[in-house]
């Protein structure tokens, strides 16, 4: 017994020294095991948390970096969206992921396109007539918007000021400066300030269009009621349609002069829409021609704004300046969910280039763009009205 107890007495004594530390170490391990996946413990718009097998409710906020201090947008690489292949032209969703680091962009016609739109929204831009209210057509907004508004402002401006820190200054707590072009925006909203305020702030910010998508339960009823309304936003740079004609309106008719659009897309973008995660990004990008340079168009460049009886037919190659007038136009759009509100925010960045700046791209490029231009047929050719500029650009791309 003596000697039972000296080695238990010597054993706990060598155990003494060592018992803080295994206790911690178990209390980590069962810690670990715990929360050992982040997607055992998925944080929802509602401020709950469930379980693993609730993937689809997972909201994953972005972390977004700061430019290199070297960053100069003025003389940045702007992105190039060139999104045709060579083929007959299917109509696809066509989108991809996209790293939310890439999601607002600064490029050196950031503030040319700022200024842009001001002039557009006030009715100050000298190549459309006196009378005509762009306003009206440019600028939305409906009561019901005002959280998914707010809320989409509030991290547009946290975005900005994080990404690009030098050119979004924050002054106080309650401003920031767009040194871009020299303008004083609110830091953040407020209860008091209604939200068409800041749906009209953020033209000072982006120089994507925005439109805020939300369902309506009062519109149930409807027609496509169960969809996504159009009900808020900034559309300065419309290519072919007048936006106040969609406002309010559900996904499918904010679609529907897109030939195909009812019978190949419309069950699969609405599926889309509702599933789409919060903080998920996508992007899809679409090309054009056009034979000017205005980047808000409402009554041309597409075919549906032609008289039923109109014929399409290849335009005079020698009347055309390539280097004034005719243009190729892409959007890159993005797709994105908003937490609180559950809307979804659909972007698009206008680019709208010289022909003779093509002309310049590698021969890849420019056969790439031929090859796509003549896989343009049927509905669709009549719908980009490809029949009239396709046959002198393809020539003017072709001539070396």
């Amino acid at each position: 017994m003596d000697a039972l107890t000296v080695n238990w007495n010597a054993l706990r004594e060598a155990y003494e020294p060592l018992r803080v530390p295994i206790l911690i170490g178990t209390l980590l391990v069962i810690v670990v095991s715990l929360f050992k996946d982040d997607k055992s413990k998925i944080f929802t718009s509602n401020g709950l948390t469930l379980g693993g097998n609730e993937k689809k409710d997972r909201i994953v906020k972005p972390v977004i970096k700061p430019v290199p201090d070297s960053f100069d947008w003025k003389t940045a690489d702007p992105l190039k969206s060139y999104p045709f292949k060579e083929g007959l032209y299917k109509l696809t969703m066509g989108i991809k992921n996209l790293d939310p680091q890439d999601y607002l962009l600064v490029e050196p016609v950031h503030a040319e396109r700022l200024q842009l739109k001001q002039k557009l929204m006030s009715n100050s831009h000298p190549d459309y007539p006196q009378g005509k209210d762009i306003r009206k057509e440019t600028v939305f907004y409906k009561p019901e918007a005002e959280m998914a508004v707010k809320e989409y402002y509030d991290f547009v401006l946290d975005y900005m000021c994080t990404k690009y820190p030098k050119l979004y200054v924050k002054i106080g707590n309650n401003q920031v400066l767009n040194k871009t072009i020299d303008e004083v925006i609110p830091a953040h909203t407020d209860d008091k300030t209604p939200g068409e305020d800041y749906v009209v702030h953020l033209s000072k910010v982006i120089d994507e269009d925005y439109i805020i998508l939300q369902k309506d339960p009062s519109r149930s009823g409807e027609k496509d009621g169960d969809e996504y309304f159009f009900k808020a936003g900034i559309f300065t740079f419309a290519a072919g349609f007048a936006p106040s004609e969609r406002f309010d309106t559900p996904l499918s008719y904010i679609h529907h002069p897109i030939p195909g659009y009812e019978d190949k897309l419309k069950p699969t973008m609405n599926r889309f829409f509702d599933k789409l995660l919060p903080f998920r990004f996508v992007t899809r990008s679409n090309f054009s021609v056009q034979t000017h340079n205005k980047f808000y168009v409402d009554d041309s460049n597409k075919g549906h704004n032609l008289s039923a009886d109109y014929e399409q037919k290849p335009l005079d190659y020698d009347s055309l300046d390539f280097e004034k007038d005719v243009h190729y136009r892409s959007e890159r759009q993005v797709l994105t969910k908003l937490p609180k509100s559950g809307a979804v925010v659909f972007t698009i960045r206008t680019y709208l280039i010289p022909m003779a700046q093509i002309k310049k791209e590698p021969k890849e490029v420019r056969e790439r763009f031929i090859g796509a231009i003549n896989g343009l047929q049927g509905d669709i050719s009549a719908y980009k009205r490809s029949k009239e500029w396709g046959p002198p650009v393809i020539k003017y791309l072709s001539d070396d």
